[in-house]
């Protein structure tokens, strides 16, 4: 899946592609995170980014499609959405409850953050088109398609 056209060119910053973008996002937020070089992302920018990033991820598939396997499987090893399991039926609209809660209350640092925000943005899509959890993914793709990357 594209976010736009890998070819097109009449997009502000060029051809670009979901690959492209997954690329460019990832080294802002590893280098940002890191924050030894002239961007130092806070907390908050490293979850911004790190949303971004995922979603990025899941637009350009292929090898960007390991990261969202790795946190279906996690949610799925704890019970989310098997029905019946050790904590009763928790389902993925708990999942991503969670996850807006841990965000808003937990002590978090710029590594916290992204490592929270990109497992949001691979499990809040995963609870339905129909959701409220399905708002921030639908948003960031019209964005990143308004900008035709």
């Amino acid at each position: 899946m594209y976010l736009a056209a890998p070819n097109s060119a009449g997009g502000l910053l060029g051809a670009m592609g979901a690959g492209g973008l997954a690329i460019c996002l990832t080294v802002l937020l590893i280098f940002g995170v890191m924050g030894k070089g002239k961007v130092k992302l806070n907390t908050f920018r490293a979850g911004l980014v790190a949303l971004l990033a995922g979603s990025s991820y899941t637009a350009a598939g292929k090898i960007w499609s390991h990261a969202e396997a790795v946190v279906q499987q996690g949610w799925t090893g704890l019970g989310v959405g098997g029905g019946d399991g050790a904590f009763g039926v928790v389902g993925i609209g708990a999942a991503s409850t969670l996850l807006v809660i841990l965000m808003l209350v937990a002590p978090l640092n710029p590594v916290r953050a992204a490592v929270l925000c990109m497992i949001a943005a691979f499990t809040w899509p995963a609870a339905g088109d129909g959701s409220i959890w399905a708002v921030p993914g639908q948003f960031i793709a019209a964005l990143f398609t308004m900008f035709g990357v």
